[in-house]
């Protein structure tokens, strides 16, 4: 299978998100730098990366924060992306 070369920021920034996600279960979407996104957007069409939909604590529920847009996306790092780091190291 033929692997897809990652660029400088792509590599760095999939090990960031390993870093994050070992640390406290991901990468919050809000942290990433403006030029950052084009890098992970590639990183989650490769499989590399995963975006999850989280939602914050509301008093009565988190139904009401989703109806309301209030919601914050993590990346964790998939098993296909912690191979890619081993193979790139």
């Amino acid at each position: 299978m033929h692997r897809a070369t990652l660029t400088p920021t792509e590599h760095a920034l999939l090990r960031e998100v390993r870093i994050c996600d070992e640390d406290h279960g991901g990468l919050a979407g809000e942290d990433l730098a403006p030029e950052e996104n084009e890098a992970m957007e590639r990183l989650c069409a490769l499989g590399l990366v995963e975006s999850l939909g989280e939602y914050g604590e509301a008093p009565d529920g988190e139904e009401d924060e989703r109806d309301a847009g209030e919601s914050a996306v993590v990346y964790r790092i998939t098993g296909a992306g912690v191979s890619a780091l081993s193979e790139a190291e």
